[in-house]
């Protein structure tokens, strides 16, 4: 066969260059070119978040603290707030909105805010967030990306694709990608069945994309890719195998 499927890109060539050229530009917000080169990527084991989760708001801040310390962020006046998307469910069927619909406004479904008021940063995060440490982590390490980019002033204006990049390049690449989608059972007075939420911004083909020309501008061993879902190693892999065969057609400069 002329075309090798095993050597084709998963992503178009307009998010290969965004990736890239974003990538690139994130540098400067470091001060060392070395410190970004040596960013290791962030793995879900107790050697990174070494505590018994039970589901509580503590969870949710030891989270933040040590996520804080591998983003370099040294702000104490970080606060975290807590909110609900879940709806209630009344005796006959139908379903009320929960206060955070309100509050939340566009938001809603989100599983996590930033909010910036002068000095004070507030971070508001999903009830059911506490549930899965993985996801948990996968937020916070989004919503302090909005700190870096938004209140040290690398942004004037919010960008969520970006801000989802960022925290790949600090090492989060496998629980943002590994929480693009969730899958879940559901019961109620109507029936069950399965549901499928989606989660954050890039799709796993960039954040694959992203994770593996890090990997390789920073001459990462790659053992870690064993904590990937089976979708995003599959991407992961693939795009491993273009870069390697196609160097003179990657921006690493």
């Amino acid at each position: 066969m002329f075309w090798n499927k095993k050597d084709k890109l998963p992503v178009t060539p307009e998010d290969k260059e965004w990736v890239e050229d974003k990538l690139l530009a994130i540098k400067s917000i470091f001060n060392e070119v070395d410190y970004y080169k040596n960013i290791e990527t962030i793995l879900p084991t107790k050697r990174f978040y070494d505590k018994e989760f039970d589901g509580t708001e503590e969870d949710a801040w030891f989270i933040l603290e040590q996520t804080k310390i591998y983003m370099d962020i040294p702000h104490e006046g970080i606060k975290l707030e807590f909110f609900s998307n879940t709806p209630i469910e009344m005796a006959d069927g139908t379903l009320l909105s929960t206060p955070s619909d309100n509050i939340q406004g566009t938001w809603m479904g989100a599983t996590g805010t930033y909010q910036s008021k002068g000095e004070d940063i507030i971070i508001s995060i999903e009830k059911e967030q506490l549930k899965n440490p993985l996801e948990l982590i996968a937020t916070m390490s989004h919503e302090l990306s909005h700190y870096i980019l938004l209140y040290e002033g690398w942004l004037l204006e919010n960008d969520e694709y970006l801000t989802d990049l960022l925290a790949v390049a600090y090492g989060f690449g496998i629980f943002i990608g590994n929480t693009r989608f969730n899958f879940s059972t559901f019961s109620n007075l109507k029936g069950s069945g399965w549901q499928m939420s989606r989660k954050g911004y890039l799709p796993e083909q960039i954040v694959a994309y992203a994770m593996a020309w890090l990997s390789i501008y920073r001459k990462e061993n790659t053992d870690w890719k064993k904590f990937l879902n089976k979708s995003m190693l599959k991407y992961f892999e693939q795009n491993i195998q273009y870069i390697e065969n196609n160097r003179d057609k990657i921006r690493f400069e």
